[in-house]
């Protein structure tokens, strides 16, 4: 994952009183400071922007440092000229900085700062509209609490950004049959996150030979090391198909190497159970596990969203979950999947590995008599969650948080956990307006999970990355459209 790269430059007016270049050099050791904690690139403007010429020169030498975010302090009030400058810089999103006066209670006014975003903030609204340049403010002295958590929160947001729009994304063997509430046109993907690669191509033969291919004493010890990082079996039926998935597993890992891949979305099915009655779910939790985010089913957007999720939560493994019940007793949701979660999710009982259902028919009142693969069965430990997913034509996005809780509550065997203290949109929402809101919009039936509290980092993401909120729509018993 690349750095973001922001750049410092202070902006000044001769005319006020204040110490400016204590304030700027003082602010310029806290970015400092920010910039090793937060795990960012600092480059700080060495002189004082005052005049429009000035303005350029500070521009020009920024665009070739290729920084990704310019912060513009006005350490004391400054020319609105500056502002078309500043603001039109290319290829880099912009903040503009006030500092606060000092403890003076009379007097002239030292630095005037805060006037000055203010004036700017307006120049680029209504005198630069037809540019629609962001602007995000910022206000505060360098280690402060407010500033530090608004900052934290852009760097975030502005990595994520950088890192999607570099990212290397590869389709095997198509969309699941039937699946078609996952079709994506992959020109809205280019269009959205412009520089990022994504190959459609890609065969399930491909990965077929290369498991086939590996003699038996390169398998083993794969075979022991998948045995040993579970806790033995919840289906005995697992350990036909162990080497299958050993075999696949090395075969995911040698492919996404040679291509250089940040995410893999992989149609699992049906092909893998007409040759090998296979289901690749422990392979998928696998390679998560170690950090390459692979999505279930062919869902590519998920899997660029999954992505998302990971650069935003600083490699924090992510996992992708369909929504199989809700429980208004507890307004509770159940998140759940064959066995594809990372071992990240269940610390604390770990996983046993068990098998998928085939997709094949099923004897009467025999129960699960057609099983494949090698799935990972756990139940999530308790933590917050953070749920985004792409959807529209790339314009949208379905982002909920929630809690991890209730883990002795009855839920189906599979990769799962019962999801309380629900929010859409970083507001609260019940059980039922949740299920109503996915169901009424069309929402795709995929859900890319991370662990912990993003909400904030989400929601900037979103407004730089132009991409709007699918809003909620409370439970009504009529039909309800939404245009």
């Amino acid at each position: 994952m690349e750095k973001l790269k922001i750049g410092l430059v202070g902006t000044s007016q001769l005319s006020f009183p204040g110490n400016k270049e204590a304030a700027f050099a003082d602010c310029v050791k806290a970015m400092e400071k920010h910039a090793k904690q937060m795990g960012f690139e600092l480059v700080v403007y060495p002189e004082t922007v005052i005049v429009r010429e000035d303005a350029v020169k500070a521009v020009e030498a920024m665009e070739e440092e290729k920084i990704d975010f310019l912060m513009v302090q006005h350490t004391s009030y400054s020319a609105g000229q500056l502002a078309p400058v500043l603001a039109k810089i290319k290829n880099a999103n912009v903040g503009f900085w006030a500092i606060p006066e000092g403890e003076a209670i009379e007097g002239a006014v030292p630095f005037n700062s805060l006037c000055s975003i203010n004036m700017h903030m307006g120049i680029v609204a209504h005198y630069l509209k037809d540019y629609k340049i962001k602007v995000k403010w910022f206000y505060g002295y360098g280690e402060d609490e407010e500033f530090t958590r608004r900052l934290q929160i852009t760097v975030r947001a502005l990595t994520a950004l950088k890192n999607i729009r570099k990212a290397r994304i590869g389709l095997v063997g198509g969309v699941a049959p039937g699946f078609n509430d996952l079709y994506d046109d992959e020109r809205n993907i280019n269009k959205r996150f412009e520089g990022i690669y994504f190959n459609r191509l890609h065969e399930y033969d491909e990965l077929k030979s290369k498991a086939l291919s590996y003699p038996m004493e390169e398998i083993t010890p794969i075979m022991e090391s998948m045995e040993t990082c579970s806790c033995g079996y919840s289906d005995e039926a697992a350990k036909k198909t162990l080497e299958v998935s050993a075999r696949f597993y090395k075969a995911y890992k040698e492919f996404i190497a040679e291509n250089k891949y940040d995410a893999i979305a992989v149609s699992c099915w049906p092909k893998f159970q007409d040759d090998f009655q296979y289901s690749v779910c422990s392979v998928i939790g696998q390679l998560n596990d170690e950090g390459t985010v692979m999505a279930c089913e062919g869902d590519v957007l998920s899997a660029i969203s999954m992505l998302i999720l990971k650069y935003i939560a600083g490699g924090e493994v992510s996992t992708l979950m369909d929504l199989s019940a809700f429980d208004e007793k507890d307004e509770t949701v159940l998140l759940w999947h064959c066995g594809p979660a990372a071992a990240r999710y269940c610390k604390e009982n770990g996983y046993k590995l068990g098998c998928n259902y085939s997709g094949m028919a099923h004897e009467p009142n025999k129960g699960l008599t057609a099983r494949c693969g090698v799935a990972r069965d756990m139940v999530f430990d308790d933590n917050p969650i953070t749920v985004m997913r792409l959807s529209g034509e790339c314009d949208k996005m379905f982002h909920m948080g929630g809690e991890f809780m209730l883990p002795d509550k009855f839920s189906f065997k599979g990769s799962r956990g019962w999801c309380g203290n629900l929010t859409l949109n970083g507001e609260k929402i019940s059980a039922k307006d949740l299920l109503n809101t996915v169901l009424v919009t069309g929402f795709q039936h995929h859900f890319p999970v991370v662990i912990g509290d993003y909400t904030a980092e989400i929601k900037e993401f979103a407004a730089w990355a132009g991409l709007s909120e699918i809003k909620k729509v409370p439970y009504a018993d009529y039909l309800q459209v939404i245009d």
